[in-house]
């Protein structure tokens, strides 16, 4: 018997390759997710930090407390600004509340000689300017008056009255309110391409200031010391006589920067009387505003605000601010140099400057606090004119 098995037939290689049908799923991209795992602080580094706290903690608490003072004191800004208010800041919101048709600017000459509320009215070109104000800075320069418009009017105004002064363009001078107050990240890149030659002065003031302001402390210690001498004056009157008489006028001066028009004179300046003060003997003799006088630098400044004022449509005038004989008997050379600037710009540039003199408007040594400054008289006299100037320009 043959017990011989055939060998199994193999089928034969395939020559035509299979493909998947059209509808069969392919895998196109795989995506792995992994969960966070949660981060732990090493257990070391937990013990170090812990035996560093309890080592220093007499410093460590006194930081915590500070930083706590600090926000808390944050939280009652509004108070401690009624007590000591930011001039600057607080002029520049005041005008920027509202669109103004006429906006005085300046330095301390137009703060204490121009009162708007009398020249509100005026009619210009057949309309009336009633919304008026007073940007007057004390102590600032023309750099400064630039910066004061931009921020404060957002509106274009009508009319812009520039108030100036010899000491406006005094290059060497700079008021470091400025950086502190006017000015953004964006106006110190201008002021350094404009006066690379102050740019050092600038960058470290408007750094100071952002450190200052960082902190509430820092920032409001003379408003909490204003609110702590007139708490004191309540419970003890007569205990801090000096202190309160300035707690008392800065207060004044806030609720008028607050609900006003711009007008806050000092009054000390309200009040005093230069014929008195030669009557007796004790007159001022100089001006260190004036000293080492040059000038080119802030005048950029001020064709940077011609420009911006034809840019948006605003008539803007220059008033050589009256100041008494003596200051220019005393620095008469710098007051020539200021005056050949100012017809300079006036024919290179479409303005219109005023020259208002003593004379022409009437003031004498009674009519001022010092050399420079007018008293409440010399303001209402001064302010009348103004309207009178406004109106005769705007028929």
């Amino acid at each position: 018997m043959n017990t011989t098995t055939a060998p199994p037939k193999t089928a034969p290689p395939e020559t035509v390759p299979r493909f998947l049908p059209a509808d069969t799923p392919v895998l196109g991209r795989v995506t792995v997710v992994i969960a966070p795992q949660p981060v732990e602080l090493p257990v070391g580094l937990v013990r170090r930090l812990w035996r560093f706290a309890d080592r220093n903690r007499t410093v460590v608490l006194f930081a915590l407390f500070l930083v706590i003072a600090d926000v808390a004191v944050g939280w009652f800004s509004p108070v401690w600004a009624r007590h000591s208010p930011d001039d600057y800041a607080a002029r520049v919101a005041g005008c920027a509340r509202e669109p103004r048709d006429l906006v005085f600017v300046g330095g301390s000459p137009v703060s204490e000689g121009i009162d708007p509320d009398k020249i509100a009215g005026v009619s210009w070109a057949g309309k009336t300017l009633d919304s008026t104000y007073a940007l007057g800075l004390s102590g600032g320069t023309t750099s400064d008056f630039y910066h004061a418009v931009l921020h404060g009017c957002p509106t274009p105004p009508r009319i812009l009255v520039y108030g100036i002064t010899a000491s406006d363009l005094n290059d060497s001078r700079h008021e470091p309110h400025g950086p502190y107050s006017l000015m953004t990240w964006g106006d110190l890149g201008r002021w350094v391409r404009l006066r690379p030659e102050s740019a050092e002065w600038v960058t470290r003031h408007f750094a100071l200031s952002r450190v200052g302001q960082a902190s509430n402390l820092f920032r409001y210690r003379h408003g909490i010391r204003m609110w702590a001498t007139t708490s004191a004056e309540q419970q003890l009157p007569g205990s801090c006589p000096e202190a309160i008489r300035e707690a008392d006028e800065l207060r004044e001066r806030s609720a008028a920067l607050e609900n006003g028009n711009g007008y806050a004179p000092a009054r000390g300046y309200s009040v005093g009387r230069y014929d008195v003060a030669k009557a007796a003997g004790v007159q001022p003799t100089e001006l260190p505003y004036l000293r080492k006088f040059r000038t080119g630098s802030h005048l950029k400044y001020l064709h940077k605000l011609i420009d911006w004022c034809e840019a948006g449509g605003t008539k803007l005038l220059l008033i050589d601010m009256p100041v008494t004989a003596d200051l220019e008997a005393i620095y008469p050379s710098e007051f020539t140099e200021f005056r050949l600037r100012l017809a300079e710009v006036e024919q290179s540039r479409p303005i219109r400057v005023i020259r208002a003199t003593r004379e022409s408007v009437g003031l004498t040594d009674a009519h001022y606090a010092d050399l420079i400054h007018m008293n409440r008289d010399g303001a209402v006299i001064f302010s009348r004119w103004m309207r009178e100037t406004l109106a005769k320009m705007g028929r």
